[in-house]
């Protein structure tokens, strides 16, 4: 079948370097993953649980974990896992290998609509389904039970503090890499957001959706602050506290009801999960990434470090002749406030590329430069 350029325009070095990429990302993580998951028979079902087993009952040695994480007794415990050891697992370098590839799609322009649907495509099987990798602990773990922790017992915990940093040295390094490249959740909105449906608002009101993202995470620091007496006597004498009273106390924080990532958990029947998932999907449909403009405090906390990342989407001023096509094409709402020049009040560039090649004069590009 003869494709054109203008129906897939992406040269076919880039097919092969994407290729490479992709080999490349398995060939350093399968061998993880094979480690991981070699004692099968401490394990029946699924097919990681023997690893996530022994992750989950190690970070609650070291400071009882989450409830959320549910898994049984390793059959032989080993030494206590620092993060370090989670950031050289198999899902830690699938993040990396997802964020690298981004990278260098964007770096040579090699990016269009179906390029960027399998990628986002693939990230939300390999880290949305909760089958090949787990999703719990969530990125939102990273930020509020990371926090949490070390206030309340001058800790970090390991298995938290390698999710706040593997999301949020990259977002130094480049614009929302892990947002828009690896989170689950985020490739699950966008994917109903390609979907053809009228109405949609891709020129909303940013910074009412931004102030409602900072409101929430202020609140949650504040209650903490309130409560923090309470916690740290629960933390301190974890293994005695009745755990309804531990459940009640820990639905302080004000992310706990409308924690999307719980939706990512697919055996969930009951009439809360129904309504959050069918709120999300139809918010999906008639805007970009919902959730993350107005509720994440990974966004709310990348939105700020988008300001001094190297790594990002740029306009060249002499090639632009403000056509305006890369607006109506692209699917976020950020290319126009770009245009614009709004660089402070800017919405979340999650790094998606797909503005690049809407520009016949290649004005927009993607680079690390200053």
């Amino acid at each position: 079948m003869n494709l054109s350029r203008s129906t897939f325009p992406i040269k076919s070095s880039i097919v092969r370097l994407l290729f490479f990429a992709f080999a490349f990302c398995l060939a350093i993580s399968l061998p993880v993953f094979a480690s991981e998951t070699g004692d099968t028979s401490a394990s029946q079902g699924h097919p990681h649980d023997a690893m996530q087993a022994k992750l989950a009952t190690d970070s609650a040695s070291q400071l009882s974990t989450l409830a959320e994480q549910h898994q049984e007794e390793p059959t032989e415990k080993g030494p206590p896992l620092g993060t370090l050891d989670f950031l050289m697992s198999s899902k830690y370098l699938a993040w990396f290998g997802m964020m690298v590839v981004g990278v260098v799609l964007l770096l040579l322009n090699g990016i269009n609509r179906w390029v960027r649907l399998g990628m986002i495509l693939v990230a939300f099987v390999l880290f949305g389904l909760d089958y090949i990798f787990m999703v719990h602990p969530s990125p939102m773990c990273g930020v509020t039970k990371l926090f949490t922790f070390w206030f309340t017992r001058g800790t970090a915990v390991p298995i938290f503090l390698a999710i706040f940093l593997a999301i949020f040295v990259t977002s130094l390094l480049g614009r929302k890499l892990f947002c828009g490249w690896v989170c689950p959740l985020g490739a699950f909105q966008e994917l109903f957001n390609k979907i053809p449906f009228k109405p949609r608002w891709k020129q909303f009101n940013f910074g009412m959706f931004n102030a409602v993202r900072f409101a929430l995470l202020a609140m949650f620091f504040l209650t903490f602050f309130d409560i923090k007496s309470y916690l740290t006597y629960f933390a301190q004498d974890i293994g005695n506290v009745p755990p309804d009273l531990l459940t009640a106390y820990s639905a302080y924080s004000v992310y706990d009801p409308i924690n999307y990532f719980e939706l990512l958990h697919w055996g969930g029947s009951d009439v809360r999960w129904w309504i959050m998932m069918i709120i999300l999907i139809i918010a999906s449909l008639a805007l970009y990434r919902p959730f993350c403009y107005s509720i994440c405090p990974i966004g709310a906390i990348s939105w700020l470090l988008e300001k001094i990342a190297p790594g990002h989407v740029r306009i060249d001023r002499k090639l632009c002749n403000d056509c305006q096509i890369c607006v109506i094409k692209s699917p976020c709402p950020t290319i126009k406030p770009l245009l614009e020049g709004k660089d402070f009040t800017l919405p979340d560039c999650t790094s998606c590329g797909e503005c690049i090649n809407t520009c016949s004069r290649k004005a927009i590009t993607f680079g690390f430069r200053r």
